[in-house]
């Protein structure tokens, strides 16, 4: 092979390896769905060992959630802020998310003590800012034929998760199961047998995802 043909040779390889390469980063992104559910409630059941989350179309049931729901009883609770990141979904219907808690402004000495057991870190340097985050998991649910009922305190304004939904080539998505959350005679929110209590959360800007 001669000079020339060699170069033609290397050049037509490294376009392709290029093209080959914007093919997959297109492929990839293409196969990520943005979704923005509406919700309209946080649940916790009462023995602290899931948080709910009703949508308008899903139902998130996180069963690892740490201490969150004890937190969010807390003393504290009044003055914490709560924001939601992404949620991702995989293709089995498993969901994951993170959830950060956080307090700003000057706080007591018995305020400071109380978010220091709580694992909170100050990272504020003109004014204190305490956080502390929560990684989340748990299963989405289809919410087909659920109706909150009217006795359920919802939000004074709109609220919204975006889901960040992956899909894999060639691998077939698991069918969503409806929601185990259900209805009791007296109005009550009930998982498996456990009582579903409301957990009000001050949320954060709904724009400021991660």
């Amino acid at each position: 092979m001669n000079r020339r043909n060699f170069l033609l040779s290397t050049a037509a390889l490294a376009l392709s390896g290029c093209t080959t390469a914007s093919l997959l980063k297109k492929s990839t992104e293409d196969t990520i769905d943005y979704q923005r559910e509406k919700v309209s409630g946080f649940f916790a059941s009462v023995d602290g060992k899931k948080l709910v989350v009703l949508g308008a179309d899903y139902h998130y049931v996180m069963d690892q959630i740490g201490d969150l729901p004890q937190v969010l009883q807390s003393p504290l609770k009044p003055r914490l802020n709560a924001e939601f990141s992404y949620f991702d979904l995989d293709h089995d219907n498993h969901v994951s998310g993170q959830v950060t808690l956080q307090l700003k402004g000057k706080v007591s000495d018995a305020e400071r003590q109380k978010l220091q057991m709580e694992g909170f870190e100050c990272k504020g340097f003109q004014e204190e800012v305490w956080t502390k985050v929560y990684k989340v998991r748990g299963t989405r649910y289809l919410a087909k034929g659920f109706e909150l009922p009217a006795s359920v305190s919802k939000f004074n304004h709109d609220y919204e998760i975006i889901v960040r939904e992956s899909h894999s080539p060639g691998v077939k998505r698991a069918m969503v199961l409806l929601t185990p959350v259900t209805l009791a005679m007296d109005g009550v929110l009930v998982l498996g047998g456990i009582v579903l209590a409301p957990v009000a959360l001050i949320v954060l800007s709904n724009t400021h995802w991660r």
